[in-house]
């Protein structure tokens, strides 16, 4: 069968993962509890949908069309994501006011409703992946690789050890402390998908370890796109508030290692993503569409 190519397909893909997410946060009979008004609010925020995104361009590469369960797995994969957003923004964390060009959800629904809001999310995501991933022999392995990646060995790590390095100097903190940092808070989720994809599509353990080491990078340069953007870009243009990082004494890439750094750590990264991408086409897999989508994304100025 040949699947749908091009913008168009994809869009017709994320058309309905929008349809997934709305769905699972507006139960008919739950749907005006504040709880998930809450959770609906921040979901329907947007957002740039990468990681879904990623997914589904991976499953492409692996010669597979996303289908019900591929679009549920993803919806799970966005809700997490989300879920760590709203606690992200709260006041005992990085205290932001902004999330997606909107209120952050605290500032809307007060913090203790953004909190259940949370786990709400991310309580549905593994709901949604338990009743959809029945059929599918790699679903186990792709919720595995999320809860691993969502987790004390993931991005609550991360997040933690973000939290531990704004009570240090600047003096005390080296780039490699950064690397491990942003490895973990926002790399771990980025490679999920990645993984998630090879699982539900059945790859091969050689395919997975390359894109183990794809979805790692991407996730590293994802951070440190955002880092220098944070230093650049508009309240209008990031969709939260710019500049936030060196004012509240966090380190980053750019606090850190300057601009000039972060600039050759994303150059670095991104040659790492080139290396795996060239390991998969000598597998015979077709790199383009997820290459020039990952290429978008080193390069993007929102």
């Amino acid at each position: 069968m040949k699947m749908p190519e091009g913008q168009q397909a994809m869009d017709q893909y994320l058309a309905k993962l929008e349809e997934e997410l709305l769905l699972r946060t507006n139960p008919p009979d739950l749907k005006d509890h504040p709880v998930w008004q809450a959770a609906a609010y921040s979901i329907r925020a947007g957002g740039k949908r990468i990681r879904p995104e990623l997914l589904f361009r991976t499953l492409l590469l692996l010669g597979q069309e996303p289908d019900e369960t591929a679009t549920a797995f993803a919806a799970a994969l966005e809700m997490v994501h989300t879920y760590s957003l709203i606690h992200d923004d709260l006041p005992a964390m990085d205290d932001d006011d902004f999330r997606r060009g909107q209120p952050a959800c605290h500032i809307r629904f007060g913090e203790a409703r953004a909190i259940l809001a949370g786990d709400l999310l991310l309580n549905l995501a593994y709901e949604t992946m338990l009743e959809m991933g029945k059929e599918n022999t790699g679903a186990p392995g792709a919720m595995q690789a999320l809860a691993y990646a969502a987790g004390g060995r993931g991005m609550i790590l991360g997040q933690d050890r973000d939290l531990q390095m704004e009570k240090k100097k600047p003096e005390e903190i080296s780039l490699s402390d950064v690397y491990g940092m942003a490895e973990k808070k926002t790399g771990c989720l980025i490679e999920a998908a990645f993984l998630m994809a090879g699982h539900l599509a059945g790859a091969p353990d050689e395919v997975i370890r390359e894109l183990s080491v794809l979805g790692l990078s991407a996730g590293l340069v994802f951070q440190i796109r955002d880092d220098i953007l944070d230093q650049e870009a508009s309240l209008d243009t990031l969709g939260k508030t710019p500049d936030k990082d060196a004012r509240s004494g966090k380190k980053t890439f750019v606090t850190v290692g300057g601009l000039e750094g972060a600039r050759r750590a994303l150059d670095t990264e991104a040659g790492k993503i080139q290396e795996a991408l060239w390991n998969l086409s000598k597998l015979g897999y077709d790199i383009s569409g997820l290459k020039d989508y990952l290429d978008r994304l080193a390069e993007r100025t929102f």
